[in-house]
């Protein structure tokens, strides 16, 4: 709660927020969130809609979803964009959430597994995994060092180029450094402290990082988020070789956190492969659902 306060707080400058609320005399049954793309991508609109489960079944979906698409048209808005979590084992189609999207003509256009690590981390499980020759590793704490940030503003940008993200609608960007440090003062005033690991080549070129993202106000989920080897670099176990670094750096702190939770798309075998090398176990799987407004 205080971190999204922080956030929704600033002055939006690339996503702006709309807050919807559905209520049945004085008790709130619904909403909706959208986000509308103000730099890029701004034909899309991003959604998040629910219901009580004891109100559903009674058309408030039904009205939330059109008042979504009204706004949509009033910001011209062609696309919208939705996630939905489906449980291990099961298909999107079966869940409530699949069905009202398909009803509403969207469909699955990415999918990514989550995957969660159980705390503390036993990491004897991966001293099979091969470690990678005549890389440097390197680790700091939220803000990255003024001789590293050029590079890893470049590994970003190559990041947000190369990630797999199926067929859904979204344009790469480029990263500058002002963006890694204006990143930076925004994740410290929601109240984050992030882990950070870097690869250097013995010619001192950046050659992927890693992040760890840790809440002041979560004492259960540590998120893993970006993990990222350049082109050339890649085949070496490298990806491997920085996350374990990053989980003992995350063990050194001595938290009360119960989990690491991280997502993968279902195409993305080596990270799949190194995810389950390191512990994590697959929970359930996020789809990306898009549709054009009709």
């Amino acid at each position: 709660m205080e971190s999204a306060r922080a956030y929704h707080a600033r002055e939006p400058i690339r996503l702006r927020y709309f807050a919807i609320g559905a209520f049945e005399g004085d008790t709130c049954v619904g909403g909706a969130q959208v986000g509308l793309p103000m730099q890029r991508d701004t034909e899309t609109m991003a959604v998040e809609l629910g219901v009580l489960p004891t109100f559903r079944g009674r058309g408030v979906g039904t009205t939330l979803a059109a008042y979504v698409k009204d706004l949509a048209r009033q910001h011209d808005r062609t696309i919208i964009q939705t996630e939905i979590t489906v449980p291990a084992g099961r298909q999107l189609a079966e869940t409530n959430g699949g069905r009202f999207a398909r009803a509403a003509g969207m469909r699955s256009v990415s999918a990514e597994d989550r995957f969660v690590l159980d705390l503390p981390w036993d990491e004897r499980r991966p001293a099979g995994m091969a470690q990678a020759d005549g890389y440097r590793i390197v680790l700091f704490v939220d803000r990255v060092p003024d001789d590293y940030v050029a590079q890893w503003a470049r590994l970003r940008t190559h990041m947000d180029q190369d990630v797999p993200t199926g067929e859904l609608t979204r344009t790469p960007e480029s990263i500058g450094i002002d963006r890694i440090r204006e990143a930076e003062r925004n994740f410290a005033e929601q109240g984050w402290t992030r882990l950070r690991t870097m690869a250097f080549t013995a010619a001192s070129v950046g050659a992927g990082y890693t992040e760890l993202y840790v809440s002041r106000y979560d004492d259960d989920f540590v998120v893993q988020d970006d993990t990222f080897v350049d082109r050339a670099h890649r085949g070496h176990r490298l990806g491997a070789r920085m996350k374990r670094a990053n989980l003992r750096q995350l063990a050194c702190l001595d938290g009360p956190w119960k989990w690491v939770q991280t997502h993968t798309e279902l195409n993305n075998v080596a990270m799949q492969r190194t995810n389950e090398a390191l512990g994590f176990r697959r929970v359930d799987v996020l789809h990306e659902v898009e549709g054009r407004l009709r």
